[in-house]
C-alpha cells in the first residue's frame, strides 16, 4: 500500500484517472479537488505506485471516530483490475471493516467484490445505485470519448446521464 502524499504524485494520479472517465468519475473528481487544496484532508491509497491498479481515497483515521457514522466513513474505489484488488481492500490498513462504513464507485464489476468483503467481515451490505447527469457541453470538455458511448440517453433539457455509481453501505454483524 503506497499513501500518495504531494501535489506532483496526486496530479499523476488525476492524470491517470482521466484516461478512464467515466469509470473513474468518483475517484477522479475527488482527486482533482485534492489537487485544489484538499479541502476536506483526504487521503489517497494505491495498491502499488506509479503502476497502480487500484485506488481508494478516504478521510483520514481521525476523522472517522464514530464507527457508526457510514457519511463520515466513505470510501470511493476505483480498479482497473476489479477481479483481483480484493487483497488490497481487505486490508485494514485501507478500509476499517469494523466501522459502519460506505464504499462509492463507478464500477459494477466491483459488486460482487465488496459484498464477498463484506460477507467474510460478518457484515451486512446495502447496495445502492444512483445517475448522475451532466450538462452535454461539459461531458464533451470533461471527456469527449463519452460522446460515442450508445447508452447515454439525450434528454430535452441537455442533460445526458453519464455514470451510474455504486454506493455499498456495510454494518459489521
Amino acid at each position: 500500500m503506497f499513501y500518495l502524499q504531494g501535489s506532483q504524485m496526486l496530479q499523476v494520479l488525476e492524470n491517470s484517472l482521466r484516461k478512464h472517465l467515466p469509470e473513474t468519475l468518483k475517484v477522479y473528481g475527488t482527486v482533482f479537488h485534492m489537487n485544489q487544496g484538499n479541502p476536506f484532508k483526504l487521503k489517497a491509497l494505491v495498491d502499488k505506485w506509479p503502476d497502480f491498479n487500484t485506488v481508494v481515497i478516504r478521510p483520514r483515521e481521525e476523522d472517522m471516530e464514530d464507527d457508526l457514522d457510514h457519511y463520515t466513513n466513505t470510501y470511493l474505489v476505483y480498479s482497473k483490475d476489479p477481479e483481483n484488488c480484493q487483497n488490497f481492500l481487505s486490508s485494514s490498513e485501507v478500509i476499517n471493516w469494523k466501522q459502519h462504513l460506505q464504499i462509492q464507485s463507478s464500477q459494477s464489476s466491483l459488486d460482487k467484490v465488496i459484498e464477498n468483503l463484506g460477507a467474510i467481515n460478518l457484515g451486512k451490505v446495502k447496495h445502492t445505485q444512483c445517475f448522475l447527469y451532466m450538462v452535454l457541453e461539459t461531458a464533451k470538455k470533461l471527456a469527449p470519448s463519452l460522446m460515442d458511448v450508445n447508452n447515454l440517453v439525450r434528454r430535452s433539457d441537455n442533460t445526458r446521464p453519464i455514470s451510474a455509481h455504486k454506493v455499498l453501505r456495510q454494518s459489521p454483524g
